[in-house]
């Protein structure tokens, strides 16, 4: 078994809804300079695996882990790929088996991934620090959004031979957008209510102009983000934080000895009103940003956790409760800070591993160690118990 860890503020109201606990479970002890994770069902068995890869500098090798039970998971490789972080897990053929781009490549699912290792083909895609899939042009078929602060921010259409040159698509070139990290886990919506696909990335949002996504409009107005080791890097997620019916904007500091969290109130016209979540003084590096529904009371949570630049004592793993309500507004007094780890964590993934209804967190470090974990939401099992 694993161990449970949930610290909430005092003074809670009795009619107040719990917030659940957390069960830490361990996954494995692999690796260092991991990035690229996922939460998908690679073996089509219908629950989620945990996919993990190495930077380059690191050898390059990505893995992906057979979830059979909290304290079993199954070591299976994957291939080679050729980024740091930027990969993302999709079934991009169609041919029922979810499939991963890392960087440039493109790793095929054999359909067997127990047995073999994926099939490697090279895109021509930048080498990215994030990657995300999203319709950017409005054809009803999966684009890919990538990002490097080496050469910039572009999109690519998956052309139908998807073993072939993928077509590559500017966003805005690096002297434009030097930004190390800034359009993941989900930063891709609808921002100015025209009903196509912008983006939004550290200190800016793109406006898609045409709806192709061939003409854009940078509008730096977004103010989080402060240089550290890396430049500017930022993880952001778009969505109706607020529910009055326009995509607003969460952003967490990452590759920051002292990260914030903010959310980004959309005036719907492209503007933001900025209320904190986490203010600075923590001193964790913010590199992981999951926003969630973690205690299924119908509005969004946010989590993040310690970093590897963190000079904090301990690594520590939050989230941060929504006291709004579902059409509420959740202005800076209205979240409830909850540590639920002391372990540190990078590029954390959320998703219902164990298909029991609520949202777990699967979670590694980049260089602070080896551990790879897996968080189980305990509101469902805890539900059951009354």
């Amino acid at each position: 078994m694993g161990w449970i860890m949930c610290l909430t503020t005092p003074m809670i109201a009795a009619q107040e809804r719990t917030f659940p606990a957390f069960e830490l479970h361990k996954i494995d002890a692999i690796g260092r300079e991991m990035g690229q994770t996922g939460l998908a069902d690679l073996d089509n068995d219908g629950d989620l695996d945990w996919i993990v890869g190495q930077s380059l500098n690191a050898g390059s090798e990505i893995w992906w882990w057979e979830y059979q039970g909290p304290d079993t998971w199954i070591r299976h490789t994957m291939g080679k790929g050729k980024t740091d972080v930027g990969g993302a897990p999709l079934d991009v053929n169609g041919d029922g088996w979810i499939d991963m781009v890392s960087g440039s490549v493109l790793l095929l699912n054999p359909g067997n991934p127990r047995q073999e290792p994926f099939k490697e083909y090279e895109i021509g895609a930048i080498y990215s620090h994030d990657t995300e899939f999203a319709d950017i042009n409005g054809d009803g078929k999966m684009d890919v959004i990538a990002n490097s602060d080496r050469t910039g921010l572009f999109w690519y259409e998956i052309p139908v031979d998807v073993t072939a040159k993928w077509t590559q698509h500017t966003i805005a070139l690096i002297g434009e957008h030097k930004i190390h990290g800034g359009v993941s886990p989900k930063a891709v919506g609808d921002i100015d209510g025209d009903g196509d696909a912008d983006v939004v990335t550290a200190q800016a949002w793109y406006e898609n102009a045409d709806g192709k996504g061939l003409r854009w409009i940078g509008h730096k107005n977004l103010d989080l983000g402060r240089p550290e080791r890396y430049g500017i890097a930022i993880k952001t997620w778009v969505g109706d934080l607020d529910g009055d019916g326009d995509n607003d904007v969460v952003q967490a500091e990452a590759d920051h000895p002292d990260a914030r969290v903010a959310w980004f109130e959309n005036d719907g016209k492209g503007n933001w009103i900025r209320h904190m979540i986490r203010d600075e003084g923590g001193k964790q590096d913010f590199h992981s940003l999951i926003v969630a529904d973690f205690d299924n009371d119908g509005d969004w949570d946010v989590f993040s956790g310690g970093g590897p630049l963190s000079v904090a004592d301990t690594h520590t793993c939050f989230v941060w409760e929504n006291l709004a309500g579902a059409k509420g507004n959740p202005a800076k007094d209205k979240w409830r800070e909850h540590i639920v780890a002391k372990q540190p964590c990078h590029e954390a993934k959320g998703a219902d591993v164990d298909s029991d209804g609520d949202i777990d967190i699967c979670f590694k470090p980049w260089s602070t160690g080896n551990k790879h974990f897996y968080l189980r939401n305990m509101l469902t099992e805890t539900n059951a118990k009354r």
